[in-house]
């Protein structure tokens, strides 16, 4: 019996329990009984800074409770796993949390096209409350489970009425219920012309149509666009809002981006990322410190895991726009891999980084 039969086959905590490789009475305590007397020791929670200014709130699991949520991810990626297998197109619009899809994949769907047009859904994991996670796996016609196993799956996925952005299972859920959403977009991107993705609460529109679809988009006046009255509709029929701040039109002969990547000829870094990285490098090499473009220039850092991260992100973009992993894999078995120049560059960087940082952690 596969995994999602199993799912659907359940009837009580004690089925789900024993799917997820918990006696009834270990799970009852991990849900009822171990933050009765203290619920501020299910979570930890903190803030991260976004690119975009201000902060995000993580809601990071305990660890009994973590374990449990990890293996509810497992258990759902298998029956998600299964669904792909009967229909290739399912989840096809979304490429976010996903294996073997990325920022970049979300992105080359869109490069060398007339218009892209960016759309933000505004507290994307916010929205989706217990009810609605509840909701979707007790009507939703690819699971239909028994309303009590939902209620514990909703019990296990959200705090404080709400999919915590810190929890391994939100990812998943998010991309369910987000799916309902696809499904409704990319029908209005067919019917205009339109190709349509999603990276998490990051939607896309691009088409080469020599007038971009009202439905989705209005022009206003001059480089202000807004959204069209049918895409709000079908945003706001699926249970999300828009923020409306983050809403942008690109024309081809100004620079296009999707998910933080340019893509009007092929998909690449952003050029003042670059200079800003190579200028931090320089930095590091030549004092042993660095600050960050929108850090005050009196503040230095001497941490060089930022630094790495940063590398790494160019590398991972430019490893997967300038080869793929069949001619990447094609190439090493007739031993005749070249490793790109570009690529061979910021490895040297990213590895001269490494070293410096491994000598001064000993």
């Amino acid at each position: 019996m596969s995994t999602l039969e199993q799912l659907k086959s359940a009837k009580s905590l004690g089925d789900l329990a024993k799917i997820l490789g918990y006696t009834p009475k270990g799970l009852s305590y991990i849900l009822y009984i171990r933050y009765k007397l203290d619920p501020k020791e299910k979570y930890r929670t903190f803030e991260i800074p976004k690119k975009s200014g201000g902060t995000r709130t993580i809601q990071a699991p305990e660890k009994k409770l973590l374990l449990l949520q990890k293996r509810l991810s497992e258990m759902l990626y298998e029956c998600v796993n299964e669904l792909k297998g009967e229909h290739p197109r399912f989840w096809h619009a979304s490429h976010g949390f996903q294996k073997k899809k990325t920022i970049v994949s979300n992105a080359d769907v869109h490069h060398g096209r007339r218009f892209v047009f960016n759309v933000d859904l505004e507290d994307f994991f916010d929205t989706i409350n217990f009810g609605r996670v509840r909701g979707f796996f007790i009507h939703d016609n690819t699971f239909k489970l028994d309303p009590s196993v939902a209620t514990v799956i909703a019990q296990i996925a959200c705090h404080e009425n709400a999919l915590p952005q810190g929890s391994p299972c939100s990812p998943l859920i998010s991309n369910l219920i987000g799916n309902i959403l696809d499904v409704r977009l990319l029908s209005l991107a067919r019917a205009t012309q339109c190709t349509y993705t999603r990276y998490a609460d990051d939607l896309t529109f691009s088409t080469n149509e020599t007038l971009f679809p009202t439905d989705i988009a209005v022009n206003v006046h001059g480089s202000d666009w807004e959204v069209g009255d049918k895409l709000r509709y079908e945003i706001e029929g699926a249970g999300f809002s828009l923020n409306s701040g983050k809403t942008r039109m690109s024309l081809r002969h100004s620079r296009q981006t999707v998910t933080g990547l340019v893509v009007n000829a092929k998909v690449n870094i952003k050029q003042d990322y670059y200079r800003s990285v190579r200028a931090m490098c320089n930095a590091v090499f030549q004092k042993g410190t660095y600050s960050q473009p929108l850090d005050d220039e009196t503040e230095t850092k001497s941490n060089l895991y930022p630094l790495e991260g940063m590398l790494s992100h160019i590398y991972f973009v430019k490893a997967r726009r300038d080869r793929s992993t069949k001619i990447n894999k094609l190439a090493i078995e007739a031993k005749e891999f070249c490793q790109p120049q570009a690529l061979k560059s910021y490895t040297e960087t990213f590895c001269s980084i490494s070293i410096l940082r491994h000598q001064r952690l000993h």
